[in-house]
């Protein structure tokens, strides 16, 4: 019950549709749960930032600047909501500066099983396109990515993997990728270059996949755009 009533509270506030001052006793109500476990819900979201607690004023949900926004569950929460594209532009900035990094110091640090998950990855991305599993191939990418970081021998670029695996399942995100052979290219290009331990090279094939991800992204947002009601077009249909 209480991962349930985190998530409700969660997503709600992540959504707009729980703002103010939280009623305890009316979680508690539609839960059918004590106070003190909706307390304790509250110390979780109190720790990712979301919502804050004043004696005498209670619980408040919180300015979103003040969330944990590297948080996975925060991530995924934001992902279902109004935040979901300002999200999804902020993740990639970040990762087209530190990710070609990370697979520079990989190409530096790489062991031998670490340069098998990530030709193992690449494997399940070309059975995935083979049975067009679009499913399958989101978990393969996200694989293959998430190991850059974990590879890359740097801890803070480590802690980054989770919030990377996380923002790489933004729904509307994963519902306009395109995979195709060349993808698969592309990525066996980068792990031969982090296995050669040819460091500019694997930097500078990480920056030519983040700037095609980039581009994706854009595109995806333009796509969402263009299926939502425009002022104009609702003018005419009045008229």
């Amino acid at each position: 019950m209480h991962g349930l009533v985190v998530e409700w509270l969660g997503s709600g506030i992540a959504s707009g549709r729980l703002t103010g001052i939280l009623d305890l006793d009316d979680i508690a109500r539609r839960f059918q749960v004590s106070r003190s476990l909706v307390r304790e819900c509250l110390r979780t979201l109190a720790a990712k930032g979301m919502v804050q607690a004043r004696q005498r004023a209670g619980t408040s949900v919180t300015n979103p600047a003040q969330w944990a926004v590297l948080d996975e569950q925060v991530i995924r929460w934001r992902a279902a909501g109004p935040y979901r594209f300002v999200q999804m532009q902020e993740s990639l900035q970040i990762r087209q500066r530190v990710e070609p990094l990370a697979a520079r110091l990989m190409a530096e640090n790489r062991t031998e099983e670490q340069l098998a998950r990530l030709q193992r990855a690449i494997d399940d991305m070309a059975q995935a396109i083979a049975t067009a599993s679009g499913q399958a191939m989101i978990e393969a990418d996200t694989a293959f990515h998430r190991e850059l970081y974990l590879g890359s021998g740097n801890t803070m670029l480590g802690r980054l993997a989770g919030t990377v695996h996380a923002c790489l399942r933004v729904p509307d995100f994963q519902g306009y990728r395109r995979f195709s052979v060349d993808t698969v290219t592309r990525h066996q290009r980068l792990t031969d270059l982090i296995a050669a331990r040819d460091t500019d090279g694997a930097e500078q094939a990480a920056v030519h996949l983040m700037d095609l991800t980039t581009a994706l992204f854009h595109d995806a947002y333009e796509r969402v755009l263009a299926q939502l009601p425009r002022p104009r077009d609702e003018a005419s249909a009045r008229t």
